[in-house]
């Protein structure tokens, strides 16, 4: 009889198989990999990856819902820390900085999902639960910034949300195909001052 492992064990093998095909379907593309792939990159075998997985689809939408998870946990936890609605909108702004590899990686995958969601009503719910849930969260930053007097009172936080996040989508758009890569800090700071000239 094999030996039982544990849950902890469990989802640390499930985290490492979701890590795994995050590597490749950012280096091949979601429509190229194949399980075979994930397999290689994971260094499990490829009963152990259908212990925990009924194949590649639903690695990718387990990706999604990892990663958008652990996203508003780290984002959340860290606006509770900072009382100030401007600080709030600031630190978001430049939470992008550093443009490192990992966030390349997981915005390659972004766009897959975002090219998937077309043909997967299921993929399509989750990204727009994502966007509206974010979408809300810098709206009522921009409320309470003008509840306090930090923001113009004048502005529509609907319309300011936005713009929010057209600039943020097109920024990051723009640097996973590689344009202007090296000066994607300057741009935030643009992103910055831009919002901040419309809010202040």
């Amino acid at each position: 009889m094999a030996p039982r492992i544990s849950d902890e064990a469990k989802e640390e093998r499930r985290i490492k198989i979701l890590q795994a095909a995050l590597e490749c379907f950012s280096a091949k593309g979601y429509y190229a990999s194949k399980v075979d792939d994930i397999v290689k990159y994971s260094g499990m075998s490829k009963g152990s990856i259908y212990n925990y997985f009924s194949g590649k689809e639903d690695i990718f939408m387990s990706i999604l819902q990892h990663e958008t998870a652990k996203m508003h946990a780290l984002m959340d936890a860290r606006l509770k820390e900072i009382s100030s609605p401007l600080e709030q909108l600031k630190y978001w702004i430049n939470s992008d900085i550093p443009y490192d590899s990992t966030k390349k990686k997981l915005m390659r995958v972004h766009i897959e999902f975002w090219l998937y969601s077309t043909d997967s009503p299921e993929v399509q719910h989750i990204l727009t639960d994502r966007f509206d849930r974010n979408f809300e969260k810098i709206k009522n930053i921009i409320i309470a910034g003008q509840n306090e007097g930090e923001f113009k009172q004048d502005i529509d936080p609907e319309r300011a949300a936005e713009m929010f996040w057209e600039l943020h989508d097109g920024l990051w758009l723009h640097h996973i195909i590689g344009y202007a890569e090296e000066k994607f800090a300057e741009r935030i700071k643009k992103m910055e001052k831009t919002m901040l000239a419309l809010l202040t």
